[in-house]
């Protein structure tokens, strides 16, 4: 038990830290599970009962994303409703119209590619090239120049153009928070802004991707409190890294996560070809 529980408690690491930083969460898991001692613990579990360890730890994902944000949500809730009081069209009800538009790129493409993406395009070499790309996205994003846009000002199409960038992350090694923080640069948002939108926007995806499995959700006979153990350190480690993000946008320093990809990704490369 002592056993399951460590390599519970290093798969809640892993997805706390990299579901925030843009290292690509479902690409770091795919490797992960691909790992022949891992695959043994995990192995013996059925498709139901992964799929209810992995809504787990986004659940958790999802309260660290919201007790971070409470204030701008509570903000943002409290400030809509106010603007439609009023019939007026306000800030608040901009960014909230934003975050729906943005959201509907990536609702449309789970909806109907998210069960070939997990069949076809899940394998270790595939995970490994997409992580390379990831990197890239990231050093070029060092290029772009800093912006002081805020979310409620951009526009529709602005809105809808980083949400197809977050549809793309339903590929494992596409980071998501890397592709929406780095669109919204291209669209003129500041550093700071632009995570807040990609967090925030979140929220949706992750919830409803959540609904979306949870018919396919099996038992964890034996696995309980493992899974337990590890939602509350995914959510301790999703706190801490979306600390570390928000800092690290000061400096708008995500190259240094794209050349960590990019290393990730090739010595996935070489251990797949020559080992």
């Amino acid at each position: 038990m002592a056993y399951i529980i460590a390599a519970f408690c290093i798969l809640g690491i892993i997805q706390g830290v990299t579901e925030f930083l843009p290292v690509s969460s479902s690409g770091h898991l795919a490797l992960l599970e691909a790992i022949p001692q891992v695959h043994a613990i995990f192995g013996t579990m059925d498709s139901g009962a992964k799929l209810f360890v992995n809504v787990a730890l986004h659940l958790a994902s999802l309260v660290a994303i919201i007790i971070f944000y409470y204030k701008d949500i509570v903000g943002l809730i409290t400030g809509t409703i106010a603007d439609m009081t009023k019939k007026q069209y306000g800030k608040n009800l901009k960014f909230a119209f934003n975050i729906v538009i943005a959201s509907i790129p990536a609702a449309f493409i789970g909806l109907l590619f998210n069960d070939y993406v997990e069949a076809s395009i899940s394998s270790p070499t595939i995970v490994a090239g997409l992580l390379i790309i990831n990197g890239i996205m990231l050093v070029a994003s060092n290029t772009l120049p800093k912006k002081s846009r805020k979310c409620e000002e951009m526009s529709i199409v602005q809105a809808f153009m980083v949400g197809i960038f977050q549809a793309v992350a339903i590929l494992p090694g596409i980071s998501r928070s890397g592709s929406t923080i780095v669109a919204g640069l291209i669209v003129g948002l500041s550093p700071q802004e632009a995570g807040k939108f990609s967090f925030l926007m979140a929220i949706p995806v992750i919830a409803g991707a959540g609904l979306l499995e949870s018919r396919k959700l099996g038992a964890i006979d034996g696995f309980g409190i493992p899974v337990l153990i590890a939602m509350a350190v995914t959510f301790i480690a999703a706190l801490a890294s979306l600390k570390l993000l928000i800092a690290m946008l000061k400096e708008l320093h995500l190259h240094y996560f794209g050349y960590y990809t990019i290393g990730v990704g090739v010595a996935a490369l070489l251990i797949i070809l020559f080992l």
